[in-house]
């Protein structure tokens, strides 16, 4: 995910990510989404993906990570 992807789309509450291959989540890739925000991975990359999604990213405690 590109720097700066999501920035500023305040309105996403929902990110779904099928892709398995995910490497990197560049900086305020997702800063100023709804800070209730759910990013959705396949079942077999959550661990990997959690560890992807870092305050740097825009990630905030109150956003969760599921599968």
């Amino acid at each position: 995910i590109e720097n700066s992807a999501f920035e500023k789309c305040a309105k996403v509450k929902t990110i779904k990510i099928s892709a398995t291959g995910l490497k990197s989540v560049g900086k305020n890739a997702i800063k100023g989404i709804n800070k209730k925000a759910t990013i959705k991975c396949p079942k077999k990359q959550l661990a990997k993906y959690k560890k992807l999604f870092k305050s740097s990213t825009g990630y905030k405690k109150t956003m969760k990570i599921k599968k």
